[in-house]
């Protein structure tokens, strides 16, 4: 009995502590991921209230370690809502914590720490590996997320909108490769643009971080930085979409009308790429003289992959 009576006190103890610490209040918006140690923290909170100080204790409540006081109220010009800002920048312990107002409630768990972003970074530069179109995700890899190759779009049609006289309706060009777009199965020069883009100035800025920063994906172990491993991916299939006649680019690769909500492998309907464009020739060519300059000293992995970018 004495036993059964303390294991139920331990469960209810147990259930309280993991509800306290994933109930959060919705009124309190901070970084849920976390903060570094030295870098600025804030939380804001919203609605109006009568509190003025905030407190950063652990997840279960039962130790403060921080108090502060909270901002004056301030107004939007855009909206009807009003907030106040709890800054606790001054706390640098890490560790996972809560942050409370008093009449408003306690937020979602947070961490500080060295490494707090490591996680959220892999995770996004995975993510890219998740959305390649012709390539079957292996489980070693993609895990529960495994699947058969996409498209291989080897036999795309040149679509009336962009039929030349040397690549007239209906001509046939491979254009296998590249990421799948966000809402849907077509691949996208412009919208292509900005993602590489983005992807070469971060290795760039911060090359000796990428350097070390394995996601797993088929490529790691190689001598190149999965972030560039994964960049030439799609740039490969963008050097496909340029018309070698004319030098124009195509705007995208897609179906006639979008696939439905089905596996990427199951869907059989033509593809074409559609007519080029200003936008599509100037994301084109942006992204290949970021390419050119940033794949020469991996000339040994890509062989001659920067020289056709240029």
């Amino acid at each position: 009995m004495i036993f059964r009576n303390g294991l139920v006190l331990l469960l209810t103890i147990l259930l309280t502590n993991i509800a306290y610490a994933q109930t959060g209040s919705a009124r309190i918006q901070l970084n849920q991921v976390g903060f570094y140690p030295a870098a600025p923290k804030l939380a804001v909170v919203t609605g109006t209230t009568g509190a003025t100080q905030f407190s950063v204790t652990s997840a279960d409540g039962r130790t403060t370690f921080y108090t502060g006081k909270l901002s004056s109220e301030k107004s939007s010009k855009y909206s009807s809502t009003v907030t106040k800002t709890a800054d606790f920048s001054a706390f640098k312990k890490s560790g996972t914590y809560v942050l409370t107002v008093p009449g408003v409630g306690t937020s979602y768990p947070f961490a500080i720490g060295a490494g707090v972003h490591a996680d959220a970074a892999k995770a996004v530069l995975k993510a890219f590996y998740f959305i390649r179109s012709d390539m079957p995700l292996e489980a070693a890899y993609a895990g529960k997320w495994a699947r058969p190759a996409g498209h291989p779009d080897t036999a795309v049609l040149v679509h009336p909108s962009a039929a030349t006289n040397l690549r007239p309706a209906g001509t046939i060009i491979s254009s296998p490769g590249g990421w799948y777009d966000a809402g849907d199965y077509n691949k996208y020069i412009v919208n292509s643009g900005i993602t590489m883009g983005t992807l070469f100035a971060a290795y760039e800025d911060f090359p000796q971080y990428f350097k070390t920063l394995s996601v797993g994906i088929p490529e790691s172990g190689n001598a190149v930085p999965n972030i560039l491993d994964e960049a030439v991916y799609n740039l490969r299939w963008m050097l496909t979409m340029q018309d070698g006649a004319d030098g124009g680019v195509y705007h995208k690769l897609t179906n006639a009308s979008f696939d439905g909500m089905v596996m990427p492998g199951a869907t059989k309907e033509p593809r074409y790429v559609v007519q080029k464009g200003t936008a599509a020739a100037l994301d084109f060519t942006a992204v290949t003289a970021m390419a050119a300059r940033i794949l020469k000293p991996y000339a040994q992995s890509f062989p001659g992959l920067a020289d056709s970018c240029l």
